[in-house]
């Protein structure tokens, strides 16, 4: 026997250590996914911590702010001061300016009581024409500086937000106090109304340093390759460099935590370095699991290789002793397992071989017996067809032309039923087979009934057709349509091609079927009353058809009962 290259071996050996590779694959690539998601998600969840308490201690600071310029904004003497002091200057100047020490000192004692120097650089209280202002620094002391209010209102964040009517934020901008514009503050604009009014009497600016925020930002510990942003409401970012504030895009994967009373956000792009630095311990771990499970398959395919390989060595001997010809029976290789299963089978194989090779010895004794007998039966019709040749010849002798011409059919009829040996023949020898038949029937019916050919293309009489498949459906047409109607009756065989395919409609006007006649035609349960293509029916007809030329040929019978039956046969398209 041909060594195979693919053994049985070779294939446990493949499928062991593959199958090992895939689940070591598996578990490792899992176990991976599984790492990096907690990983990630504790990465996440302590960035989210830290941003927290970063964020509310922010926001609390951000807050106090907020609360003292809304104290501004509502308070009464500041109201009175914006809303006076113009006219009170231009009637007397002293009590114009008691009326703004009064206020001032009003102002910084509440910048003191509320704690908000540390956060806020400088306050200035302002009428809406900038003509006359307070100012208070947080270093101390008030500042006479005329253009002021008028550096302010220069600012491109002054129309935004003292036009804004809500409290709103415009981001990190530069300080409009110096001409380079540092240290960089944010801005807080707030309009003062007159009370029970929305006159606007005045506003009120503050300027809290970016300092504030990176000072809070100190306790946080930064990686190399982290970031920190910080979003303002209307939706401007910054990013933090270590040192101050850059307005920049936000990245994806960002850990953003929503500020509760200001609005800001404060989102963390974790550190990728950090992550890698703990991955690697669970990819050391995930390294061990995968050798560790392939290893375990190599062991496992070199075992079942030494438990396999001898037994079934063992029966490729002895399958290559089988096709020397030895069919002997081998009880060694019938093991008590599965592999002894196999010798089992092979052994019972071996018998069944030399009993059915002494079984085709008998069958061919048989079969030529059986050829001899068949040779022997052809002596009747050919005995037959000579017989009725001579009754044929004294008709025409004594000048009966119709025993002439039914003898000269059946005779013919007999010929090819005794020398026919192929099964397909050209459709033309088909119709002079039917021709002979009909011949017999018509004088058998007294000449009542008819038959006509409709060829569209003489072409087609050249078309390959079973031998005798149209003289069942004529005896059909006859038996169940015409005959029952008890007059004369027309058959029409109708050929024609469509596609690839040849038809041919064989339609009598006869008393037509039932759908329970059509089925029993078909099954061969039907009965004829012609003795001779007894045994062609018309089932056998569409069993042939099918059987020589496949199952998408056949026929089918369509019939409206009182008026007609067509039987249609379709074949292929084939030519002798």
């Amino acid at each position: 026997m041909r060594k195979n290259s693919h053994s049985i071996r070779l294939k446990i050996v493949i499928w062991a250590v593959g199958l090992s590779l895939v689940l070591a694959l598996f578990i490792a690539t899992t176990s991976y996914i599984l790492s990096m998601r907690y990983l990630k998600e504790n990465q996440h969840q302590s960035a989210l911590t830290n941003i927290h308490v970063l964020g509310n201690n922010i926001d609390s600071n951000i807050n106090t702010v907020m609360t003292f310029s809304n104290w501004i904004c509502l308070d009464s003497t500041i109201n009175n001061y914006v809303q006076s002091v113009a006219e009170t200057y231009t009637e007397d100047k002293i009590l114009g300016r008691k009326l703004s020490m009064m206020t001032w000192n009003h102002l910084n004692n509440e910048f003191n009581i509320v704690g908000v120097r540390n956060y806020v650089d400088r306050v200035v209280i302002s009428t809406i024409d900038g003509k006359n202002f307070l100012q208070d620094i947080s270093g101390g002391g008030a500042s006479s500086s005329s253009n002021t209010p008028q550096m302010i209102m220069a600012s491109s964040f002054y129309e935004p937000l003292i036009s804004s009517p809500s409290f709103s934020w415009y981001g990190i901008c530069k300080n409009p106090m110096s001409k380079s514009g540092n240290p960089p503050i944010i801005p807080i604009i707030r309009a003062i109304y007159k009370a029970d009014s929305s006159e606007v009497l005045g506003w009120v600016y503050m300027d809290i340093p970016v300092s504030v925020i990176i000072d809070s930002l100190k306790s946080f510990v930064f990686e190399n390759d982290d970031a920190l942003y910080l979003t303002f409401p209307e939706g401007v970012s910054y990013r933090y460099d270590g040192r101050s504030f850059v307005k920049d895009s936000l990245p994806a994967d960002l850990v953003t935590y929503t500020l509760p009373e200001t609005g800001w956000k404060l989102s963390y792009l974790p550190s990728e370095s950090a992550l890698k630095a703990r991955m690697k311990l669970y990819l050391a771990l995930i390294i061990l699991i995968f050798t560790v499970i392939l290893f375990a398959g190599i062991i496992l395919s070199l075992s079942l290789h030494r438990i396999i390989t001898r037994p079934v060595s063992k029966l490729i001997d002895r399958l290559d002793q089988i096709g020397l010809g030895d069919f002997s029976r081998d009880p060694s290789i019938e093991w008590p397992n599965e592999l002894g299963e196999i010798g089992i089978g092979i052994n019972s194989l071996s018998q069944n071989v030399s009993d059915l090779m002494e079984k085709r010895i008998l069958d061919e004794k048989t079969k030529h017996d059986l050829e001899y007998q068949v040779l022997q039966s052809q002596i009747n019709p050919h005995f037959l067809y000579n017989t009725l040749n001579t009754i044929k010849w004294m008709a025409t002798i004594q000048g009966s032309e119709g025993i002439a011409d039914m003898s000269t059919a059946l005779s013919r009829l007999m010929k090819n039923i005794s020398k026919g040996t192929e099964s397909v023949i050209a459709l033309e020898d088909e119709f002079a087979l039917l021709d002979d038949y009909f011949t017999i029937m018509k004088y058998r019916y007294g000449g009542t009934i008819e038959l006509e050919y409709d060829t569209e293309d003489e072409a087609l009489l050249k078309c390959r057709i079973n031998r005798f498949s149209l003289q069942p459906i004529i005896e059909n047409s006859i038996f169940h349509g015409i005959e029952p109607k008890g007059s004369a009756g027309k058959i029409v065989v109708h050929t024609y091609k469509n596609d690839d395919k040849l038809f041919i409609d064989v339609t009598d006007n006869g008393v037509g079927m039932t759908k329970e006649t059509i089925d029993d035609v078909l099954s061969g349960k039907a009965k004829s009353s012609n003795e001779f293509f007894r045994q062609i029916g018309v089932s056998n007809v569409n069993e042939r058809i099918r059987y020589t030329f496949g199952e998408e040929y056949g026929m089918h019978i369509t019939s409206e009962v009182g008026s007609f039956t067509t039987t249609t046969l379709i074949l292929p398209l084939k030519y002798m």
